[in-house]
């Protein structure tokens, strides 16, 4: 039973998880100098990080290097597999003791090193044409324009070059930073179209838009040929769904073309995963491996973890609420999670255009577990929700802190 004396007196209040601020403006109202937040970085915070591949000597080296500074590592039965917990202080000098012992320990070392980092600082921006994606202010907002004539949001342009000019202006007016065109279904079950067919849809409707808009233009698509002609029409974003692994000819297309960014989503054949973010950021960052032996360099690249592909309803919420483990990427990420079948299961069937609700419930969500862009179908709304939801994840904006006070209740 909560004795409610001491409750009132002492007001208790659990400062974590969450914001650092928080937790760092406590010690400074108790008036102390900023030089004893060092506590914090000791006692206050512990760091968790989850590590594979490794050989049974780079476990032992870091068992001892953690337990001889307060840390501690738990490995599966061959110690390849281990889970590091340590306070951050002790974390983050973790690289340069690990340098110390070997080659591979340091190399090891490097690697948490730059997860630390990843995760600490908003992503770099990307350069896409002529224009600069800059991540550091506010959540980026992509609208989504079909040109197919099987949508599974009910939102095709299908063969209608005008209105989807309109679209796309519309979007820009309601703060769309960029735009996604696509002529290829990629619902569950669609039927896979030629590269011939899909250049037909999307080539008018792209020029068309590029010459209409002053935003990034990207092409969804995961053909070379339609990249490589998308972009000779002014595209200068390729979104592949298959993250640079399906067609072997995109990195060819975009070694040729260095001023256009890319976005590599996460897919696979089937819905079997050991560990679903560990798998998702494996074959995410075999993407960006990929993309750099073929001279596609990492600072071009977004990275997408693929909601609602390869993915079930059950694997999709648990991608939403362990987001932030994609940070460690150290790319910006981009979430697509707009009038998927997952918000209809959850509200018992609701059809795509009735799923808008949902959708901005899962932008929020989004912005507090760091994703760097949204990619939707309704534009305004969005906007409004990731703006509200950054200004809350993000920090106050300027504008508002100077807001006078509200008047006298009661």
């Amino acid at each position: 039973m909560i004795d409610a004396a001491a409750a009132a007196r002492y007001n208790v209040r659990p400062l974590l998880p969450g914001p650092e601020e928080a937790l760092r403006d406590a010690v400074l109202r108790l008036g102390l100098p900023a030089e004893r937040l060092t506590a914090l970085a000791t006692h206050g915070a512990v760091e968790a990080l989850a590590v594979q591949g490794l050989a049974s000597d780079q476990t032992r080296i870091l068992e001892r290097v953690l337990q001889q500074r307060g840390g501690v590592v738990l490995s599966d039965a061959d110690g390849r597999r281990v889970l590091l917990l340590a306070p951050l202080m002790v974390m983050g000098a973790l690289p340069a003791a690990l340098a110390d012992w070997s080659e591979t320990a340091e190399a090891l070392g490097r690697a948490i090193g730059d997860v630390l980092m990843a995760r600490g600082a908003a992503p770099a921006p990307v350069r896409a044409g002529d224009h600069l994606l800059d991540f550091s202010r506010r959540t980026l907002v992509m609208g989504i324009l079909n040109v197919t004539p099987d949508s599974f949001a009910g939102d095709s342009l299908y063969d209608d070059v005008v209105r989807t000019v309109e679209r796309a202006r519309s979007f820009v007016d309601s703060g769309a930073d960029l735009l996604d065109i696509g002529g290829e279904s990629t619902r569950p079950n669609s039927q896979p179209i030629s590269a011939a067919e899909e250049m037909t849809r999307v080539l008018p409707a792209l020029r068309t838009v590029c010459a209409a808009v002053d935003v990034p233009v990207s092409i969804d698509t995961r053909k070379a040929e339609v990249a490589a002609a998308a972009i000779a029409e002014g595209a200068v974003i390729v979104n592949d769904i298959w993250g640079l692994r399906g067609d072997p000819g995109m990195t060819d297309v975009l070694a040729a073309h260095p001023e256009v960014a890319v976005i590599a989503m996460h897919n696979q054949h089937g819905t079997e995963y050991g560990d679903l973010m560990e798998d998702i950021c494996a074959a995410l960052r075999e993407s960006v491996r990929i993309a750099g032996a073929h001279g596609v360099s990492a600072d071009r690249i977004v990275v997408d973890p693929g909601f609602g592909f390869a993915k079930t309803a059950a694997q999709n919420l648990e991608l939403m609420r362990r987001l932030r483990e994609l940070r460690g990427l150290g790319r910006p990420v981009l979430l697509g999670p707009s009038r998927k079948s997952t918000i209809g299961a959850i509200l018992g069937g609701m059809p795509p255009p009735e799923r808008v609700e949902g959708t901005l419930a899962l932008l929020a969500l989004a912005v507090e577990g760091g994703v760097s862009m949204v990619r939707v179908h309704d534009v305004a709304a969005a906007v409004r929700a990731v703006r509200v939801a950054d200004a809350v994840v993000r920090g106050t904006p300027a504008e508002i802190a100077e807001l006078p006070p509200p008047g006298p209740t009661g």
